[in-house]
């Protein structure tokens, strides 16, 4: 009963974040750019500090008593619950646009497509066969239209980074813990993880409105993949010193975080900006059941591996899919940009023109005879 109750917040959870982050914050914004840039950041920052502070405190609490713990847990969950019901009744009330259904960008006004559905409504499906196929068929065209769209690169290349252990989750705890690192440790680290990616839901918006969001998100995509590789490398060479080899990986772990949470931000606001306001949000949950995916799959690697010893293969995989998805976000700028980088003025080669010793002489004299004057 209790993981069948988890399934069905975590169906919500989802369905929420995608209204709320995805589609709600384009139309609050109303337009601007910099606007938006900032609500994305702020909502990703108070995410952030919320899976700090949470766990942090039920932690605190389990220590004392267990039994109060899951209360301090039912009770913290059924107050947030309040108040994100009214924080989200606020805004929609506040922001009448939100209660308008959405219609694609650029459109002048309802289609004849659209007219043609408000006149004629829908047939329900008579029969429990009938609609399975019906909800069967809109499931593939979700899909469909995900893999025509224009940030597909983009938008797979943040869900392959979704198969990884290399985050202070469950994974890796297990296996810091296994090579006797303390819990105060293990604390110390997260929080240390999480101090930079605060710091990257500040460093994306300067970054992106500087050089836009496509360039931002290839510098932020590459910080990642060197960072995680360098862990990665240094962890399989310290063979012999297994607690400095995790330390390392550690490091490299903490440092990839910036350009997990700036390439996050960046891949949003293009979704946000390039897929039509009237297919964002299915666009937006078909993206999150991607990311499902592989984040199921990262799990996967841990039951074929699951001693601490061979924790060094899902990390590889880890880093293995990292590059994948730098490889599938460089193929989206080449595509949109037609070039990955600016050639420097200052390496382009010269044209000059050759002087006659005349045309010198002649200008010598000039600069003498104005001189003289």
């Amino acid at each position: 009963m209790l993981l069948l109750f988890a399934c069905l917040e975590k169906v919500a959870a989802t369905a929420n974040t995608v209204a709320v982050e995805r589609d709600w914050v384009v139309t609050v914004s109303r337009g601007d750019d910099s606007r938006r840039r900032d609500l994305n950041a702020s909502m990703r920052r108070i995410d952030l500090v919320a899976k700090l502070v949470a766990p942090l405190f039920i932690s605190l609490v389990h220590a004392a008593s267990g039994d109060v713990a899951l209360w301090a847990v039912l009770g913290s969950s059924l107050a947030s619950v309040m108040i994100e019901y009214f924080a989200i009744a606020q805004v929609y009330h506040a922001v009448p646009e939100l209660a308008r259904p959405s219609e694609a960008e650029g459109s002048t006004g309802p289609s004849l497509e659209s007219i043609e559905m408000q006149e004629t409504p829908c047939p329900q499906p008579k029969s429990v066969s009938a609609y399975i196929l019906a909800s069967l068929q809109r499931n593939v065209s979700s899909w469909y239209n995900y893999f025509q769209s224009p940030v597909l690169l983009a938008s797979l290349s943040l869900c392959i980074l979704y198969l990884t252990v290399l985050s202070f989750n469950g994974q890796m705890v297990t296996y810091l813990l296994a090579s006797d690192f303390t819990a105060i440790w293990v604390a110390v680290f997260r929080l240390m993880s999480v101090v930079t990616e605060l710091g990257a839901t500040w460093a994306a918006p300067i970054l992106m409105s500087r050089i836009g969001p496509i360039r931002s998100g290839l510098w932020f995509i590459t910080w990642q993949c060197g960072c995680a590789t360098l862990g990665v490398v240094l962890f399989y060479t310290a063979v012999l010193h297994l607690r400095a080899g995790a330390l390392a990986l550690v490091i490299g772990v903490i440092m990839s975080r910036i350009g997990l949470w700036g390439f996050d931000l960046s891949v949003q606001f293009l979704v946000q900006e390039k897929v039509p306001s009237d297919s964002r949000s299915q666009y937006s949950t078909t993206e999150a059941a991607l990311q499902n995916l592989f984040e199921m799959l990262s799990f996967a690697t841990t039951l074929v591996f699951p001693h601490p010893d061979q924790f060094k293969y899902p990390a590889l995989i880890s880093v293995g899919a990292t590059g994948l998805a730098n490889l599938c976000f460089t193929a989206y700028v080449k595509r949109n940009r037609g070039h990955l980088f600016h050639g420097s003025r200052c390496l382009a080669r010269q044209q000059y023109t050759k002087v006659d010793q005349t045309d010198i002489e002649l200008m010598t004299r000039a600069d003498e005879s104005r001189f003289v004057d």
